[in-house]
């Protein structure tokens, strides 16, 4: 949770002052080291003491530090843009720059919207989305999330759009094989899209893995193959948010590799600095540039930071460090994480560990016949994070996988670069945490 801050009012004791960080760690002004599980908030893929950064920064401070990008472009932004073009699956040549995942979203959400305009299809405009669900803060983002903490307040403000239920094979009932099963739930985009009028939706937006909604849950690759058909099918567009899961978190460059399909809008984020300026994308794919062009459609949208030189040069410094080897050793370290973590298919309070490249979820529940969840007030998750904070590790805790209400459950995305002591670390630091929380309530 954010917190407000306020001249001369002190802090909250709830957040620790963090002096300094360095590679996996952070350090509190009193000299205690924290291993860091989560990343930050699944940002600091590369650790927190990457070299050259610094410099890379300074150089282009002093070069130029801003332009307006109604106006002109800078280097770094044409060097990161050629280098996300390279990198990103198919034909999504076409980067546009914006600060956070949030913008990444929202301008992949009016880009949508544009797309269909500018074909004749003024009544399309309705973006679907997937409960329990989120891809921003921003009223667009969040009206396509299916959050329902993080909507609740502000559905007087956002866009009424439709949602599907998650891609969460734990949690299914539908039958057969985990193929046909996924059929079964992509399926369910075409009965939405067909009540609610084929020519009135504009775009579905799903990450591909889930991320901190439902940590580390993914389908069969039958599923997204599924969607991509039809929304194809139904002159729909698909929307990537792999603002979480993007940049080898999951053990691919992107998470929708994995698939095989590849999106005609993709959102970036996180990775993209690793945590070292804000910075975010949205590659789009040239059929949807190409519509824009065609039809003399300009794209009214952009913001004052947008393709900002110094943050574009910080992330033109770090995609580079996305290596096949860099990748392949987080792979391992995500198999060595499930191993460590191998004591909790016994514990009375752990449902599911998933895991995909270095993330990891587990979810809690109150019963592991029924895999009935517990009752929010426990604050299952939280109880675990305190006692492995208290522990030296740092974790992300999460609730409302279930119902929006009810789901408790902990995602574990350490840096790439993690060490194996620390991995090892953190496994033990979390089964002690869930064994130490599952004696308070009672098991």
């Amino acid at each position: 949770m954010s917190m407000f801050y306020k001249w001369g009012a002190g802090r909250s004791p709830d957040h620790p002052v963090i002096t300094e960080a360095y590679d996996e760690y952070l350090v509190t002004e009193d000299g205690t080291e924290i291993v860091d599980a989560a990343a930050g908030a699944a940002v600091v893929n590369l650790g927190h003491s990457l070299d050259g950064v610094a410099e890379v920064m300074s150089k282009q401070a002093d070069r130029v530090a801003y332009v307006s990008t109604s106006h002109f472009t800078s280097p770094p932004v044409e060097s990161l843009a050629e280098k996300l073009a390279g990198m990103a699956p198919g034909t999504l040549d076409n980067a546009f720059l914006v600060n956070s995942g949030s913008e990444a979203v929202e301008t992949a959400i009016k880009l949508a919207r544009d797309y269909h305009v500018a074909r004749g299809n003024e009544a399309k405009e309705t973006v679907i989305g997937r409960w329990q669900s989120y891809h921003g803060a921003t009223l667009g983002a969040l009206s396509a999330s299916g959050n329902t903490g993080r909507r609740s307040i502000y559905k007087p403000l956002m866009a009424d759009w439709p949602k599907l239920p998650p891609a969460y094979p734990f949690r299914w009932d539908h039958d057969g094989s985990p193929e046909e099963q996924a059929k079964a739930a992509a399926g369910e985009l075409e009965s939405l899209i067909k009540r609610e009028g084929p020519e009135t939706v504009a775009a579905f937006i799903a990450e591909p893995v889930s991320g901190s909604s439902i940590p580390a849950a993914h389908p069969h690759p039958a599923y997204y193959q599924e969607i991509r058909r039809i929304c194809d099918a139904h002159d729909v567009l698909f929307i990537a948010d792999e603002v979480m899961v993007g940049f080898g978190r999951t053990g691919e460059r992107f998470a929708c590799d994995h698939f095989d399909v590849v999106p005609d809008l993709m959102a970036l984020g996180k990775g993209i600095t690793a945590g070292y300026a804000p910075i975010s994308a949205t590659m789009v794919a040239d059929h949807v540039v190409e519509a824009l062009e065609a039809a003399d459609h300009s794209f009214y949208h952009g913001h004052t930071f947008s393709g900002n030189p110094v943050s574009a040069a910080v992330a033109d410094h770090v995609v580079d460090r996305y290596t096949d080897s860099l990748i392949e050793s987080a792979c391992a370290r995500g198999n060595s994480l499930l191993a460590g973590l191998d004591p909790l298919a016994g514990s009375p309070i752990v449902g599911d560990v998933r895991g995909i490249g270095l993330m990891v979820g587990v979810e809690f529940v109150a019963d592991t016949e029924t895999n009935e969840p517990f009752d929010p007030d426990e604050n299952v998750a939280r109880r675990v994070y305190d006692h492995a904070l208290d522990d030296g590790v740092y974790v992300y805790p999460g609730g409302g996988s279930v119902d929006g209400q009810a789901g408790d459950h902990l995602l574990l995305v350490p840096p790439l670069t993690v060490g194996e002591d620390a991995v090892d670390r953190i496994a033990r630091t979390v089964v002690d945490s869930v064994d130490a929380v599952a004696g308070e309530l009672g098991y």
